[in-house]
């Protein structure tokens, strides 16, 4: 559910950043400054949903180390099998 959260936010930090970027415009109505302000203020929820969720990747990341060493440990700690005649 996390994963989903952290793909949303970033999905939703793209987009509005594309949409913001690309709808610049020189003209200084009202409408434009309440349309790039909302703009923005989407980043910034994007930009929280990022921060909230980043602990999940660092824990995933650690989470695989100790479980490729404990298995790459176990791996080396078992003995070869000859066989004797």
């Amino acid at each position: 559910m996390k994963a989903l959260a952290l793909i949303a936010s970033m999905l939703v930090f793209l987009v509005s950043g594309y949409v913001l970027f690309t709808d610049v415009q020189l003209s200084a109505g009202l409408n434009e400054y309440i349309y790039m302000s909302l703009l923005l203020i989407l980043m910034l929820i994007g930009i929280v949903g990022i921060l909230i969720n980043v602990p999940m990747i660092v824990e995933e990341k650690r989470r695989m180390k100790v479980f490729m060493s404990k298995k790459l440990n176990k791996a080396l700690n078992t003995p070869e099998l000859t066989f004797q005649t």
